[in-house]
């Protein structure tokens, strides 16, 4: 593994993932990293096609569907490789769309599992397995839907909510764990 690259002050810099990192929420948060003087391994399904970034050898491009465990390897992959770390990990991926309850397909929730869930578990596990290695610690910030908490009437949102509860949930007892140390 690589050291971590140097800042100015010759101490290591941090590195954060932030998925579906090409615009909106995810850009925004890209660059707030960057601008803080973190190395970031942006990930979405074509976050090199739109170009919302300017090249920096502090930046590094992941191209792929979060719901496979093969793109969470490869993120992972990149932030070790490239810069020797992984601090931080913002799982802003996810999928949303409204149908009445009853109308909701197999499909429909598999897709909605398959981001929402498979995607987060996939890449935060081994963003968690690399912190532990390094015994430096970290931090993972999951970015879900107050809906989750404070429906609305007339939106129909109730089977992406199960998806989006379950990150609430797992957000929660991860905070109790580690408060008693009983995290790995």
């Amino acid at each position: 593994m690589l050291a971590h690259h140097r800042g100015t002050m010759g101490k290591p810099m941090k590195t954060a993932i932030v998925t579906a990192g090409s615009r909106g929420i995810g850009a925004g948060v890209v660059n707030a990293f960057l601008e803080r003087g973190y190395n970031v391994v942006a990930n979405s399904r074509h976050v090199t096609k739109p170009r919302a970034f300017e090249a920096s050898d502090r930046l590094a491009l992941v191209d792929g569907n979060i719901a496979g465990p093969a793109t969470a390897a490869k993120i992972a992959g990149v932030a070790k490789s490239k810069f020797g770390s992984i601090d931080a990990l913002v799982n802003n991926a996810g999928i949303y769309f409204t149908k009445h309850f009853i109308d909701y397909t197999v499909d429909d929730l598999r897709s909605l599992v398959s981001v929402n869930i498979e995607g987060f578990l996939f890449i935060s596990q081994l963003a968690i397995k690399q912190m532990l290695a390094q015994k430096t610690g970290g931090s993972i910030v999951n970015i879900t839907a107050t809906l989750a908490d404070h429906p609305i009437a007339g939106i129909n949102s109730a089977v992406p909510m199960i998806t989006k509860g379950g990150l609430a949930a797992v957000t929660r007892s991860w905070r109790w764990n580690t408060r008693n140390k009983a995290y790995a």
